[in-house]
């Protein structure tokens, strides 16, 4: 009787975005939107803070996917755009709670190198299907992630 090998593969982990609600082309929302920005001002605790900018985030990038979908790809663009400027400051609130001397919880870096990694995978494939002059603010988007990728380290 041989001893069975068992392969050792790396699992990758599926990111799944969450569903955004109405969209931006949407009458109402302009309440959705004002609802984020009351949210954002309540929240105080940078960590909590950090998580809502993600959300928001994801959110923006899975608004985007959908409007490219219904056809209104500059709208998706800055939707797209607005979404990488949350993320930018998720990513930046937790190096400056770093540089204060506190801990950046492991549960959060994790989450955070996923969304990026996977507005990094969403970004590259919609740049590559989109035209101009979509295409190069998509691109400025798809940079903008790689530059907070690079960031992670200063986290851990």
């Amino acid at each position: 009787v041989q001893p069975s090998v068992v392969k050792q593969t790396e699992v990758k982990r599926e990111y799944p975005l969450p569903y955004p609600g109405v969209l931006p082309d949407h009458p109402l929302y302009v309440l959705k939107a004002l609802r984020d920005k009351i949210l954002d001002m309540l929240i105080v605790d940078p960590l909590r803070k950090s998580e809502f900018y993600i959300l928001q985030g994801d959110k923006r990038l899975q608004m985007g996917m959908m409007l490219i979908d219904k056809g209104n790809a500059t709208l998706a663009e800055q939707v797209i755009s607005k979404g990488e400027k949350y993320m930018h400051q998720a990513v930046y609130g937790l190096v400056t709670l770093k540089q204060g001397g506190k801990e950046v919880p492991g549960y959060l870096l994790d989450r955070l190198e996923q969304s990026l990694t996977k507005h990094q995978e969403v970004l590259g494939t919609l740049v590559t299907r989109a035209i101009e002059p979509d295409k190069s603010g998509l691109a400025g988007s798809l940079e903008l992630v790689g530059k907070l990728i690079d960031e992670l380290p200063k986290l851990k």
